[in-house]
């Protein structure tokens, strides 16, 4: 299984409320449509208990996560007929975007329904397979984590076929984690990020919304 991962920065003229409202409908499910698509998640962060600064300086407004059975079911999709017209409506409401191509791992499935504290764990920089392993040994251990994806990057590259201008932010590595509330989160956050990140892994707190 493969990962298609944006990081989304918004035009500047539009507000975050227009931008999100455009990414779930149209263009979210036009998205939904894509042919081989086996799960497809917009994450939209918020400024919540979970959120550190960092991710507050990076400023993305939103991921969009689409998973495949492989790098052939990926080409299929991204040369379909749907992702030429999902190209063209992005143009209404992304002014940047930075594309990452992952493996990700489900170690702890999470429930899909329920009142949980979901959080996107980014670190910047060369790609780290160490920061990787060393997050997810620590974070499946923490009391009340209910669910955990390890990502593995196999590539970040600008978003191909697409005239939205590429974000210059090289990714290391990428997580999700979901606690069962919000309590569980806030206790957490001091043993998420080792001393050796500090700086450079951004925490957001997400909601998140699937479509397929």
């Amino acid at each position: 299984m493969i990962a298609a991962i944006s990081l989304i920065r918004r035009r500047p003229d539009i507000s975050i409320e227009q931008f999100r409202q455009h990414w779930l409908h149209p263009h979210g499910t036009m998205t939904a449509e894509l042919p081989a698509t086996r799960r497809y998640v917009q994450h939209h962060p918020f400024d919540g208990p979970g959120t550190n600064a960092y991710a507050r300086q990076l400023d993305i407004d939103g991921v969009p996560e689409l998973w495949f059975d492989d790098i052939e079911s990926r080409t299929i999709a991204y040369t379909s007929p749907r992702i030429a017209e999902c190209n063209i409506d992005s143009e209404h409401f992304i002014g940047a975007v930075s594309r990452l191509v992952t493996e990700p791992r489900a170690v702890r499935a999470a429930p899909d329904e329920g009142d949980f504290a979901r959080i996107l764990l980014i670190c910047t920089g060369t790609p780290d397979h160490a920061w990787s392993e060393r997050l997810k040994a620590g974070a499946t251990r923490l009391p009340g984590v209910v669910g955990y994806v390890s990502h593995r990057l196999i590539e970040q590259a600008a978003a191909p076929n697409s005239k939205i201008p590429e974000m210059a932010l090289p990714v290391a590595g990428l997580a999700e984690a979901v606690f069962a509330n919000e309590a569980a989160l806030v206790s957490a956050m001091a043993h998420l990020i080792d001393p050796e990140h500090t700086g450079k892994t951004a925490v957001f707190r997400v909601q998140d919304h699937r479509f397929v």
